[in-house]
């Protein structure tokens, strides 16, 4: 049950992500919108999270850190780390914005505890469209398609087309050794009641789930910089997990979360 609640957080995603994959997810086209991105930028942020599992009588709540920064002109990282007594889990991905648009350039994930030990890294060739896996010691059966994003950086990407004003978005998700195909589109508007006060959200929907039965919502502060607030995901078991925003910190703003 640890395990899945790290999973759950790491959506902002998963593994075994709080996120579904697409059904048939190979031969799935990209959702576009008529809308062209601007060029918009990020900035460094420090956000504290709790994640609450529900299956059954018993809840489950883990605590998580997600950290962005620059390390130089060019190169950013975005980190996550979630603790527990029995279990640790760290994600880190570098990457370069150009337009709008991340190209990640390496990735790591990472768990270690008493229920599961486990070690994935991808290192991004663009020269030559090819991922290399260093803890299989072989190349990704796919070639890199131009939009290509890795299980962490795609959620810096949704921030960014939410800046640009897109309402629809796909990100095909580089994993093991095949790609996973995520799509979203904008719900509407809405406000949510902070530690703060009132703040206005974006209400995002994954779509193309592969059951009726599955749903995950994800909303973010529109005035913050599009900031991941609260996700929500119900499973077609019935498992039901939310991720809450408890503080973040983006250049000289703290923002209350609930």
């Amino acid at each position: 049950m640890t395990k899945f609640i790290f999973s759950t957080l790491l959506t902002f995603t998963l593994f075994n992500s709080c996120l579904a994959d697409a059904p048939n997810s190979e031969v799935l086209e990209p959702t576009t919108n008529q809308q062209q991105p601007s060029s918009k930028s990020l900035s460094p942020y420090s956000a504290k999270y709790e994640a609450t599992w529900k299956a059954g009588w018993f809840p489950i709540t883990v605590q998580a850190t997600r950290t962005l920064k620059q390390t130089d002109e060019a190169l950013w990282q975005l980190s996550f780390e979630a603790y527990s007594s029995i279990a640790d889990l760290s994600e880190i991905t570098n990457f370069h914005v150009s337009e709008g648009s991340i190209k990640p350039q390496n990735y790591r994930y990472k768990t270690t505890g008493f229920l599961t030990k486990s070690k994935r890294s991808q290192e991004f060739n663009w020269q030559e469209k090819k991922l290399w896996l260093p803890n299989k010691d072989t190349w990704a059966e796919y070639e890199l398609p131009e939009n290509l994003q890795d299980n962490l950086s795609y959620q810096e990407q949704i921030r960014l087309d939410l800046m640009s004003g897109l309402t629809e978005f796909h990100y095909p998700i580089a994993y093991k050794n095949r790609l996973k195909h995520y799509y979203f589109e904008v719900v509407g508007e809405t406000e949510l009641n902070s530690g703060q006060g009132p703040i206005t959200a974006i209400q995002v929907k994954q779509t193309q789930l592969k059951s009726k039965k599955e749903s995950t919502l994800l909303w973010y502060a529109k005035d913050f910089e599009y900031i991941l607030l609260k996700l929500k995901k119900v499973k077609s078991n019935g498992d039901k997990s939310v991720i809450l925003l408890k503080e973040a910190q983006l250049k000289n703003e703290i923002l209350k979360g609930f």
